[in-house]
């Protein structure tokens, strides 16, 4: 059994600069220019024994069903290398927790052949 999920992560690119003083003087003070914080999406696959397949999506991007369909084709791959008695069974069991019931055409006829 292969399951999936996706999560939001939240990064802080924060960059810091160093300024040198002499003694006695006043550490040169920078403002902050607001909130650097973004949002990422992390799309992850694996069964019992781990990870299989992740993927970090650019800010912004959201997971449509072309992306997903890529990412089916991506995981497939990797359980041939990573996975070859997942490989070599007759079909994998693909569980997806927060799957909507009205999954699209193109995912639903992606997945029937993967497993």
């Amino acid at each position: 059994m292969v399951t999936g999920d996706e999560k939001g992560v939240t990064y802080d690119y924060i960059v810091r600069n160093r300024s040198w003083s002499n003694s006695g003087e006043a550490a040169q003070t920078v403002a902050k220019l607001g909130l650097t914080a973004r949002k990422i999406l992390l799309c992850i696959l694996c069964d019992w024994k781990g990870i299989i397949y992740y993927e970090l999506l650019p800010y912004g991007q959201t997971l449509n069903s072309d992306l997903y369909c890529q990412q089916l084709d991506r995981l497939k791959q990797e359980i041939d290398q990573k996975r070859s008695e997942l490989a070599n069974r007759r079909c994998v069991v693909f569980h997806q927790g927060n799957v909507r019931p009205q999954t699209s055409v193109v995912t639903r006829q992606k997945l029937w052949p993967l497993g």
